[in-house]
């Protein structure tokens, strides 16, 4: 019987620090790392992968249609991660290949955490003392006086898997008041995780501090911009774990530069990767990390184990995956691995 061809794409930690996700793999399929630039063309990134029968994939390349309908063999893409915003969805319904994803438990305690660091990291300027010691500037620290988060208003964008557990540590390990929006869930989890209800407006309007922790989709592109930034409370600490699109950069990089935001604590940027020269990278106010919120071992072992799992389903076991991005292909005559 043929081996399926699983394509490895943009992932760097996929199966290097734990071997038998691959060594799994390897058992019943042939594995081909691929490794392009993130904004690469369809028909070129359709030139690496179209005899792929399963695909792996990080953030990046996006997979448009004319890429996947290249993948005649396609039966499976796995998101090595939550976000499914560089994937096509309805083409892959349409061609019949299923999409899964990384459920959001997996990585639910890692990035809620490393939102709070980067909280932390943004209201009380830890990155900037650091350096300021390593540039022999100690004298420095009477610029660096932050903020604390006790029984401050901490807005929560999203209160899904990971912005319930960033509102429990921010309510009960920093006393802070959790405010939140998110027009999807069900009313009690707000009263669950101790967050007030409100209206995103009045979240941007009372807020010290906002935490994206919502997907990027058509209706959240670019909801912050000049006007959401110029009815924030002075010095206000945005922290974003999520995509850098949810920000209108234009808008961003001026409120930065004149003082009307207070700070921005990423861990994402629009078109990442990026290096020193980006112009967010130069404002003093800004600390960028190069999209490590789900980076603990923990959540990486989860993240693979995953993949793995999907992988097994459909080329071992019949199935269609765990975790559907697409769950509408069910409804249709969705390929199968034969």
């Amino acid at each position: 019987m043929k081996r399926p061809l699983i394509s490895i794409v943009n992932s760097s930690t996929f199966g290097k620090h734990f071997k038998e996700h691959i060594s799994t793999i390897e058992q019943f399929a042939d594995i081909q790392h691929v490794t392009v630039p993130s904004d690469i063309d369809g028909d070129s990134l359709a030139e690496k992968i179209k005899d792929s029968d399963g695909i792996i994939a990080s953030v990046t390349p996006r997979f448009q249609r004319k890429t996947l309908e290249q993948c005649k063999n396609l039966v499976l893409l796995v998101r090595h991660g939550i976000g499914c915003d560089n994937v096509d969805l309805e083409a892959a319904t349409s061609l019949g290949i299923a999409v899964s994803r990384v459920k959001g438990i997996v990585e639910r305690e890692a990035v809620a955490e490393y939102a709070v660091a980067l909280l932390m990291a943004g209201s009380r300027m830890v990155p900037q003392g650091s350096q300021a010691v390593k540039n022999s500037l100690w004298a420095e620290r009477f610029r660096m006086i932050g903020m604390e988060l006790s029984g401050k208003t901490i807005g929560i964008i999203g209160l899904g898997n990971i912005g319930s557990r960033s509102a429990e540590i921010l309510s009960n390990g920093f006393n802070a008041r959790v405010i939140a929006t998110d027009p999807y869930i069900e009313k009690q989890r707000f009263t669950q995780f101790n967050a007030k209800e409100v209206s995103l407006q009045e979240l941007i309007q009372t807020a010290n501090a906002i935490l994206f922790h919502c997907p990027l989709t058509a209706e959240t592109h670019r909801m912050l911009g000049k006007k959401q930034f110029a009815s924030m409370q002075k010095n206000v600490v945005l922290v974003n774990t999520c995509r850098g699109e949810l920000v209108d950069e234009d808008a961003l990089h001026e409120a930065l530069s004149t003082g009307v935001l207070g700070a921005y604590a990423t861990d994402v940027v629009e078109g990442e990767p990026i290096d020193g020269n980006h112009r967010l990278a130069k404002l003093d106010n800004v600390i960028i990390t190069p999209h490590l919120g789900g980076y603990s071992w923990e959540s990486l072992r989860g993240m693979g184990q995953t993949c793995v799992d999907d992988v097994v389903s459909v080329f071992q076991k019949g199935g269609v995956g765990g975790e559907l991005a697409n769950p509408e292909v069910l409804q249709k005559e969705y390929r199968k691995w034969h």
